[in-house]
């Protein structure tokens, strides 16, 4: 467990015109504000460096025409796509004070969906992972945490390269996929879940369309934020709930028609892992530990089996495999991959959007 640092965070939530930014993000929120209560996602989380997606609640002062930080009171999971194995929880109180942790995992948390939930009461704050418990925060700064909060999901493009990581915006278009949201009250006492039965179901939410009742689609961005939110890139599609990065010029999900197979088959039998897919200009690939440092070779076919490029390639670090194809000239579509090794070949599909 290591804990981070990260500067500051000037917020300017204006309606900055969309130019004025490099990329488009989305944001997810709720209209009414929760105090207290079991908060829960299953989502599958943008992988790449330089991107962060998330889950988290805040509290939304500025929209009381407030903005001394004073005020700040937010708890997170941010995604980190930059790690294949760990993931970040933060809790934010007064004058943006970060009390952030970088658990390790034993998995690629982008490479499938997970469940992740934190518990807020006036004692503690708890953070779970697929239902194990990994931070228990009791710190003297959680009796502050006393006013609503609004729920909401994001994807964005952070300024700080020490923190995510250096972008390659030729990754685009990224995506981050929400499957549920869940809502417990907290009831000490009388609930029926959750840590001590302490808390009771309110409402879910599958993303089967966009309950504008619930949820609003946001349009901001602050000076940390390389991305301008635009309410595109918000999509409800096949059940899920898809939170979009793209560049200045495109938006919206961009992907094959989305079920439940196409979205967890992220990951091939052998353990290889394409990202993104769909992709812009260049992919890559994450090796197996077990075929590090091997002699490779990339086939690629187009959808009628035709070898449109073969190439030797090599990691660039930990096992990963990045291929551009913005020389290639090669039109958009579905394609088909072979990794030849020394040991096996490695087949993978994926979709090239130019």
């Amino acid at each position: 467990m290591t804990f981070l640092f990260k500067p500051l965070k000037i917020l300017l939530i204006t309606s900055l015109l969309i130019g004025e930014k490099p990329y488009r993000g989305a944001e997810y929120r709720t209209s009414n504000t929760y105090q207290y209560g079991r908060f829960e996602v299953r989502m599958k989380s943008a992988m790449g460096s330089g991107i962060v997606s998330s889950f988290f609640t805040i509290r939304d002062f500025w929209a009381n025409g407030l903005s001394n930080t004073v005020h700040w009171r937010e708890i997170d999971f941010e995604s980190l796509g930059k790690y294949t194995d760990k993931f970040q929880t933060n809790i934010i109180s007064a004058y943006e004070n970060h009390h952030e942790q970088l658990h390790t995992l034993m998995y690629n948390p982008h490479a499938g969906f997970h469940t992740y939930a934190f518990e807020w009461t006036p004692d503690y704050i708890d953070f779970f992972i697929d239902g194990y418990l990994i931070r228990h925060e009791t710190s003297d700064y959680i009796g502050s945490f006393n006013t609503g909060q609004k729920i909401m999901m994001n994807i964005w493009q952070p300024i700080w390269e020490d923190w995510v990581g250096v972008f390659d915006e030729s990754s685009l278009p990224i995506y981050a996929f929400y499957d549920w949201v869940k809502y417990y009250s907290y009831t000490p006492g009388s609930g029926n879940y959750g840590t001590d039965n302490n808390f009771s179901f309110e409402w879910q939410d599958e993303f089967n369309y966009f309950n504008q009742n619930r949820w609003e689609k946001a349009t901001h961005t602050w000076s940390a934020n390389n991305a301008q939110f635009v309410q595109e890139n918000a999509v409800i599609q096949g059940g899920y709930l898809i939170l979009c990065l793209t560049d200045n010029s495109s938006s919206g999900y961009m992907g094959d028609p989305l079920s439940n197979h196409s979205i967890t088959n992220y990951v091939d039998g052998e353990g290889l892992i394409v990202y993104p897919n769909p992709f812009n200009n260049s992919f890559a690939l994450q090796l197996p530990i077990g075929l590090w440092q091997e002699k490779k070779l990339l086939k690629l076919y187009d959808i009628e089996g035709k070898n449109v490029l073969s190439a030797e390639v090599n990691e660039i670090n930990d096992g990963t495999i990045k291929l551009s194809l913005q020389d290639t000239k090669l039109p958009s579509g579905i394609y088909f991959g072979c990794l030849v090794t020394d040991e096996k070949k490695l087949n993978f599909k994926l979709t090239y959007v130019r």
